[in-house]
């Protein structure tokens, strides 16, 4: 009978031993393996910029290497869905833009993702305005040259924009609303060729990518009439907002911001909003942000969800009152 007991109670100390030794395997602290931040656009530009210089902050916070992924195409469609529809374990991470969250799911029929249904937002990265330029021929000084011409003789006025159904197009289409005119769209693929074109003269103005535009505005190439965001831009601090040309409350900006698959455990999303927020805190990183045009300033989770919700519902008017549809 002793020896019976006694084999029992080591085989109950070899169970917890092993049980104990079994634990950490279980639960290894979150991460534990490098982390990636999809991004829906080529190398290049202020979100690769931004998503960049995040990932290299990240790594001695959360302890293991953070990689930029590009995945451009279907106008930022296909590294979302990608995302949406991967492990919710805190790997694989979405670098969540504008034009494929808050406005996409207006434009197009059959994605396969819901933004509200399918993503844990975990914080805001950078905001930046949409810049109204002109170009050199174009003899419009202002804002308020550009409206009274525009009503004079609706829709003798072209501009440029970096693609139909782009944040850009349709904060010209918004400014049309506020102001009253009609303008009319010429869509590039991409802001290059339309920046060239402007330049050049071959097209009046263009609501363009503040970061592609400051050289340009900076060195008389072209003029800056306004920004569209509810502030003046550090990088062109003399180029007015929409707002104080005349038209108060008017605000249109694009942003970037870091969302994860739905599922993923909430203390992991707290532990990279945390961590995301120290980074973007650090006046280095906002410095650095701003000589590319953006505002840079980190979230909660439940901020940047809040204004998910709103920022959808804003460019769904935009789009139904314009009537825009991509199929």
């Amino acid at each position: 009978m002793h020896n019976a007991s006694r084999r029992q109670a080591l085989g109950a100390l070899a169970g917890a031993a092993l049980g104990g030794l079994a634990l950490p395997a279980r639960a290894q602290a979150y991460p534990n393996k490098p982390l990636r931040l999809i991004l829906p656009f080529p190398p290049g530009g202020s979100a690769d910029f931004i998503a960049r210089l995040t990932a290299e902050r990240l790594r001695p916070l959360l302890g293991q290497p953070v990689v930029v992924e590009n995945k451009p195409g279907a106008s930022g469609n296909l590294a979302t869905s990608y995302v949406a529809h991967a492990a919710p374990d805190g790997y694989t991470l979405l670098v969540g833009v504008t034009g494929a969250l808050a406005i996409n799911p207006w434009l197009y029929k059959g994605l396969d993702y819901v933004p509200q249904r399918d993503f844990a937002p975990i914080s805001m990265v950078a905001r930046a305005p949409v810049i109204v330029v002109a170009g050199p021929k174009s003899g419009i000084g202002s804002l308020r040259e550009l409206v009274d011409r525009a009503k004079a003789a609706p829709r003798s006025i072209a501009y440029a924009t970096n693609g139909t159904g782009t944040s850009h197009h349709l904060a010209a289409e918004m400014f049309e609303r506020a102001a009253g005119i009609e303008l009319r769209n010429v869509p590039y693929k991409g802001t290059p060729g339309a920046l060239q074109d402007i330049v050049g003269g071959h097209v009046d103005i263009g609501f363009m990518d503040l970061t592609a535009s400051i050289p340009q505005v900076s060195a008389d190439r072209i003029r800056g009439l306004a920004v569209t965001g509810p502030a003046r831009a550090g990088a062109l601090p003399s180029v007015p907002t929409v707002a104080e040309s005349g038209y108060p409350g008017f605000s249109a900006e694009t942003w970037i911001a870091l969302f994860a698959p739905a599922a993923m455990n909430p203390a992991d999303v707290e532990r990279v909003s945390t961590a995301v927020n120290k980074v973007l805190a650090d006046t280095e990183v906002r410095a650095l942000g701003a000589a590319q045009g953006l505002d840079v300033a980190g979230s909660t989770p439940a901020e940047l969800g809040a204004y998910l919700a709103t920022e959808g519902a804003k460019w769904r008017r935009v789009v139904e009152a314009a009537n825009i549809k991509i199929e």
